[in-house]
């Protein structure tokens, strides 16, 4: 059995021939699997964002996993000055330090000041959305889809095609502003989701059309909202992707990370084939999201990124069979981290977990 055909049975509930494994590479842990100079490919990923997906791929191979996570590239990064301690980037107009690289986290810039994108109505109607074959028609697509072709030949295709709920409106107005907003201005917030999950449907369709196997959704502020305003705010609009989706034979997962214990329920009812990273950190139980949802749809993840980080690999095996003895009978479960694989993750903690689920019989 093939990694795509392995990966989409047990997405969607089934028992393939063996337990499937997608660590969720980033490009950090690529380029330091990969043994590349860190700082510099860092920097070089964010002015050559294509470059992402590119060493992402090529980690996956090397390591045999079943399946990859590919990102629609960003807009290059431009005016960075590294002044041999921090890689700043300059505003253009007048030579001021307005964001510094992140190096010990996602490899992003991170701005000094919050600035809020989005602030009135009239903005929120700015919010361009392009129709899937527009974006099909673009360079980046055009690049994404030989990288999609390719990958197919032997992973389960991941497509990341943006996020639109609560986190999205953070990015847009700001965190500190957004929960504000939750509670006086919940229109508003709504109407920017509503026109942000247009643009991401459309984003979505494109990448389904390119051949990706699934589709994430992600939310990283659904365990801190709580069930009520996740239910209000990012139910509807994560049922109306879905519902969108459906068509295009593609399978769709949500990904709350956090403390996603208390929305189970609510993230099955939204119709996604999966539910992920089950996140021990965040006090998540993989045998309790089995005995609660695991009839309803298929689960990911669980492994402690502690563990994976800086544990041994006998203290990795052991985290990753306690996932599999909870999750994995009856099929429809995917060995993965409990978030993204951290970037200072040993390559011999990657092989166990993958050898673990290989050796893994279903009961």
């Amino acid at each position: 059995m093939i990694s795509r055909e392995r990966c989409r049975i047990a997405m969607s509930g089934g028992i393939p021939d063996r337990v499937p494994v997608i660590p969720q590479i980033n490009h950090t842990h690529a380029i330091r699997a990969l043994g590349l100079d860190f700082r510099k490919t860092v920097v070089k990923v964010l002015k050559q964002p294509f470059l992402r997906n590119k060493l992402i791929l090529e980690c996956a191979r090397r390591y045999g996993v079943d399946g990859v996570r590919f990102f629609i590239p960003a807009d290059p990064v431009e005016n960075l000055v590294d002044d041999g301690t921090c890689v700043w980037q300059i505003s253009p107009g007048n030579g001021t330090k307005i964001g510094k690289v992140d190096f010990e986290g996602g490899g992003w810039v991170i701005p000094l000041i919050e600035r809020p994108l989005i602030k009135n109505e009239q903005d929120i109607k700015k919010i361009p959305v392009i129709p899937a074959e527009s974006l099909i028609a673009t360079p980046k697509f055009q690049a994404l889809k030989k990288m999609i072709r390719s990958a197919c030949k032997d992973l389960f295709v991941i497509g990341v095609p943006g996020y639109f709920t609560v986190e999205h409106v953070a990015t847009l107005i700001g965190k500190e502003q957004m929960l504000i907003d939750l509670i006086e201005r919940p229109d508003f917030v709504k109407e920017i989701i509503r026109k942000s999950t247009d643009r991401t449907i459309q984003a979505a369709i494109a990448l389904a059309t390119l051949g990706v196997d699934a589709v994430l959704i992600g939310e990283t502020f659904g365990g801190l909202i709580g069930p009520a305003h996740f239910e209000e705010f990012c139910s509807p609009a994560i049922k109306r992707f879905v519902n969108a989706l459906k068509p295009y034979n593609v399978l769709t997962y949500l990904h709350i990370c956090g403390n996603s214990t208390a929305l189970f329920e609510l993230m099955a009812d939204t119709g996604v084939d999966c539910i992920e990273p089950l996140d021990p950190l965040g006090g998540v139980r993989v045998r309790d999201a089995k005995a609660r949802v695991g009839k309803r749809v298929a689960l990911m993840g669980g492994v402690n990124t502690i563990t994976l980080a800086k544990g041994t690999p006998q203290q990795v095996k052991e985290d990753c069979l306690r996932c599999l003895r909870e999750g994995a009978p009856g099929g429809g479960y995917i060995l993965a981290c409990g978030d993204m694989l951290p970037t200072e993750t040993p390559a011999e903690n990657v092989r166990v977990m993958i050898e673990a689920a290989r050796n893994y019989r279903y009961e």
